[in-house]
């Protein structure tokens, strides 16, 4: 039995592989979440740039209101725990 590239047999085996390529490689980039996390990073790191050329002002009251906020809560933990202990 003689296999031969236009045998009907060898085209299928063929298209088969190339499906299975197909699929094992929408599934790596669907698993490597290192990958998924670096690209959601780079997508907000450009996003918050854009955002701080367009509108200083607004962008510099949001970054003082997150420090605030940040702070707040910070004190807020530790002033629980410093009555609990």
């Amino acid at each position: 039995m003689s296999t031969r590239p236009n045998d009907p047999g060898v085209r299928e085996a063929e298209r088969a592989r190339a499906e299975l390529y197909d699929t094992l490689g929408k599934l790596r980039d669907r698993l490597d979440y290192a990958q998924r996390i670096d690209d959601a990073l780079e997508r907000t790191g450009r996003r918050i740039a854009e955002e701080r050329r367009r509108n200083p002002l607004g962008f510099a009251a949001a970054s003082v209101a997150a420090a605030a906020a940040t702070g707040l809560a910070v004190w807020g933990i530790a002033r629980a725990v410093m009555r609990r202990g």
